[in-house]
C-alpha cells in the first residue's frame, strides 16, 4: 500500500510539473480515498485546484492542510494569496476557545505524539510503583504521584488537539441561505465561493450553518464541504 501511495505522489508531481493539473489532482485524490490524511497531500491538492481557477476548493484544501499541521507556512502563504482574491466571500467565523487551543497543541506536537508522551509518562509511573514495592525502597510518594498526574494531562491534551473543527467552506460560485431546509422557504442569504460558516444543525441534504455576521440560514448541503472531517455534507 505505501508503494502504491508513493507512486501515486510521484505520478501526481509529474503531472503537475508538467501543467497537466487535472490528472495530477486525479492522482492525488485518489491517494485521499484510501483514507490518507496528510497536510503536504492538502496542500498539493489545494495548489491543483488553484491552476483549475476553483479557488474555493482551494481554500478548502489549504484550511484543511492547517488542520493537520497548523505551522505549514506554504498553506498559509496560499490561503492569504486565496482570501485576497475572494473579496466577495463573507467574513470568517470567530474561533471558539477549544478550536483555538487545539490548534495550539496541534502546532507544538501531532495528536498521536501528544498521546504516545502522556502514555510514556504514565507507563514510567507505573514502573516507579512496581519498583518500589518489589525492591522495598523507600520512595517518596510525591514522584509517582506527580508523573501520573503529568501523564495524564499529557493524554488530555493529545484528546484537546484532536481537531475540533467544524467549519465549512463554499466551494460553488453561488450558494443561497433559506429560513428551512426546503427549496419552498425564503432566500434570506447569498453566498459567494469561499464564504465560511459553522454547522450547528444537518437535515436531509440540508445544512444550517452559521456564518461570521451572527447569522444563520438553511444551506443545500452539496455546495459547501467540510475543514475537517474532509467529506461533503450529508
Amino acid at each position: 500500500m505505501e508503494q502504491h501511495i508513493t507512486d501515486l505522489s510521484t505520478a501526481a508531481k509529474e503531472l503537475y510539473d508538467q501543467g497537466l493539473y487535472q490528472k495530477a489532482l486525479d492522482q492525488y485524490e485518489e491517494i485521499v480515498s484510501v483514507g490518507v490524511k496528510d497536510t503536504e497531500l492538502f496542500y498539493n491538492i489545494g495548489n491543483c485546484y488553484v491552476r483549475l481557477g476553483e479557488y474555493g476548493e482551494a481554500k478548502l484544501y489549504f484550511e484543511r492542510a492547517l488542520v493537520f499541521d497548523p505551522s505549514n507556512t506554504d498553506a498559509l502563504h496560499n490561503l492569504d494569496w486565496i482570501n485576497l482574491r475572494l473579496a466577495d466571500a463573507l467574513i470568517e467565523p470567530s474561533q471558539e476557545l477549544i478550536e483555538w487551543l487545539s490548534e495550539l497543541f496541534r502546532g507544538t506536537l501531532s495528536e498521536q505524539e501528544w498521546v504516545i508522551l502522556g502514555s510514556i509518562v504514565l507507563l514510567s509511573s507505573s514502573l516507579l510503583l512496581l519498583w518500589k514495592r518489589l525492591s522495598n525502597r523507600n520512595i517518596n510518594w510525591r514522584i509517582p504521584f506527580s508523573t501520573t498526574l503529568i501523564g495524564i494531562i499529557l493524554l488530555t491534551v493529545g484528546a484537546i488537539s484532536h481537531p475540533k473543527n467544524t467549519k465549512c467552506i463554499v466551494v460553488e460560485p453561488n450558494s443561497y441561505g433559506y429560513s428551512e431546509p426546503s427549496v419552498g422557504g425564503k432566500r434570506i442569504i447569498l453566498l459567494s465561493e469561499g464564504s465560511a460558516g459553522k454547522i450547528t444543525r444537518t437535515q436531509e441534504g440540508w445544512s444550517l450553518i452559521a456564518i461570521g455576521d451572527g447569522r444563520s440560514a438553511w444551506f443545500e448541503s452539496r455546495q459547501w464541504k467540510r475543514v475537517y472531517p474532509e467529506y461533503q455534507l450529508k
